[in-house]
This record gives structure tokens, sequence and C-alpha cells, in this order.
């Protein structure tokens, strides 16, 4: 699969005036900007099973999802970054 990135923009005063009307100092496409155009895969559905991995928390303290919670059920969120 290949992903093609969102380069559409309009280039303002401050930065640069992306599709979904955010404005950064990077031209989409680029760096933190790079966000890709159409289907891409996500990760699991909601409800899927989470594969093996190992994580990193808040304080940058590596853990194991699923020998960490036991039998307890868990949320994983995916945090989108944005521009700041």
């Amino acid at each position: 699969m290949t992903i093609e990135m969102e380069t559409r923009a309009e280039q303002t005063e401050n930065g640069w005036l992306d599709q979904d009307g955010f404005e950064g100092p990077f031209r989409p496409g680029n760096g933190p900007r790079s966000d890709p155009k159409g289907k891409f895969p996500t990760g699991p559905s909601v409800g899927e099973h989470m594969p093996d991995v190992r994580c990193i928390d808040a304080d940058g303290e590596a853990f194991d999802l699923h020998a960490d919670r036991g039998d307890s059920p868990a949320i994983f969120l995916f945090f989108r970054s944005a521009v700041w």
C-alpha cells in the first residue's frame, strides 16, 4: 500500500492553512504535518484484540499491554499529533 500525503494548503501571513482549517508553520505533507490522504491503516477496530505490543507510558516507562492488564479490560488511546 502506498500512502499519499495531503499537501493542499493556502499560504497565509502566519504559515499554511490546510483543508481542515488548521494553520501551522509547515506546509502540509512536511514534517509534523504529514497527513495521509484517503484510506490508510489506523490500527485495530473497536473491540478487536490488540496485538502483543510494548508501550511507553506518559512518564516514558515501557510496559507490556497484555501482561500489565491481566484479565482486566483496557482502553488504548491513539492520539493524532497536532501542530503546536
